[in-house]
């Protein structure tokens, strides 16, 4: 357990030696040292965990594997757990392998049969079906958003026939959500919309596991800007005004995405300024609730400006948000980047009092004011060598 705590990149490794270790000590003749199901369960979370083995949800899987082998073959010691199953399918979830969901799906199954086959501590229970549903979200196959929402039904049959220890929570719903938004379905922000609808309909009739809450709306607001709705400025306006109407507190992910979703919104001149007027209202908003803009606030509400403002019609817009972000010093690498390619030369030889090309310059050539609360990496700075070579030193932005 202190391996699997430590965060090592040694401790998947050493894990596994240690459960060698018991098995051996054990066929010696040292019966107080046979690994049993907690010995297998630490050891698999050090697999799941660790960031140093490759195909670590693979590894995983084989020593569950072994585990349930070892069981069936009589050693009643190392029976299989649901918290074994999760912690494989969490493994799965977490990995790059494009058929996560089948995987997890398929350890889901297993913990089916074992159960019917007399299992009992292995049931399949709310935690297990999430975390299926989870490495559905996390696939990014196009039939991910069904083959979550066919788990959800399961999961709301079984507790209609009084399975208590499945019944669909707050987590359970959001990543069905994700599930549909990562299979980019055309009707996956119906679908969404439609989750949401049920666990209000729900929380109102007393169901308070299902009661939406921040990471919730900020999933719907996320499917209105992977949408192609014409008008995201409009349902992302909707979703914030329900999630307050139901006493669910916004944070900073909330009005990143809502801004997010009101930059991508197309349309006639007037929507494209209404859309922009809602951005600037969110801000307004998130400094009255006493919420920090961090380093995606600034770049969305400058891509809803560049999508949505005439540069020559609307420069006395422009300039104050310009002088807003100097005051906020939020000027990262990024968006001076981006702003390079969209602001008049001349507008930034004004700001900087300079008259050279400022398309060669970089973030660390800027003033210490519009870049002082954001984190800068570091830059080079040439030195020459004795030897007439130049090398360089590592010095900080400030210089």
């Amino acid at each position: 357990k202190c391996w699997m705590e430590c965060g090592s990149l040694k401790a998947a490794g050493r894990a596994l030696e240690i459960i060698e270790k018991l098995h051996k000590r054990y066929e010696d003749g040292y019966f107080e040292c046979k690994p049993d199901t907690l010995a297998y369960n630490v050891a698999l979370n050090a697999i799941a965990k660790s960031r140093a083995i490759e195909g670590g949800a693979e590894h995983a899987e084989a020593l569950l594997q072994r585990m349930q082998d070892r069981f069936m073959a009589g050693d009643r010691h190392v029976a299989p757990s649901a918290p074994s199953f999760v912690t494989v399918m969490n493994a799965w979830a977490r990995s790059k392998n494009p058929n996560r969901g089948k995987h997890a799906e398929k350890l889901l199954n297993r913990m089916h049969e074992l159960h019917r086959s007399g299992l009992d501590n292995v049931a399949p229970n709310t935690v297990a079906y999430s975390t299926c549903i989870f490495a559905w979200s996390k696939s990014g196959q196009r039939n991910a958003g069904s083959r979550a929402e066919k788990l959800l039904k399961e999961m709301e049959r079984y507790h209609r026939e009084g399975m208590d220890d499945l019944k669909p929570n707050v987590f359970t719903y959001t990543n069905v959500m994700e599930a549909w938004i990562a299979s980019k379905q055309p009707d996956s922000l119906e679908k969404v919309e439609s989750i949401l609808e049920h666990m209000i309909e729900q929380s109102n009739a007393g169901d308070t596991d299902v009661a939406p809450n921040t990471t919730t709306f900020n999933v719907v607001l996320k499917a209105i800007r992977h949408s192609s709705h014409p008008e995201m400025h409009l349902k992302a306006e909707q979703v914030l005004d329900c999630m307050k109407k139901t006493g669910v507190k916004p944070n900073i992910i909330t009005y990143n995405t809502f801004m997010g979703a009101c930059a991508r919104t197309e349309g006639d001149e007037q929507t494209k300024r209404r859309a922009f007027s809602l951005v600037l209202a969110a801000f307004a908003e998130l400094e009255a609730n006493g919420l920090r803009p961090d380093g995606y606030t600034w770049p969305a509400i400058w891509q809803a400006c560049q999508c949505h403002l005439d540069i020559e019609a609307d420069l006395p817009k422009i300039n104050s948000l310009f002088d807003l972000t100097v005051k906020n010093g939020a000027f990262s690498e990024l968006l001076f980047n981006s702003l390079r390619g969209f602001l008049p030369p001349s507008f930034l030889q004004k700001k900087l009092n300079r008259k050279d090309d400022v398309h060669n310059l970089t973030v660390h050539d800027l003033p210490a004011q519009w870049t002082c609360n954001v984190k800068l990496g570091r830059v080079k700075s040439p030195m020459k060598k004795s030897n007439g070579r130049q090398r360089y030193k590592k010095v900080s932005n400030r210089g």
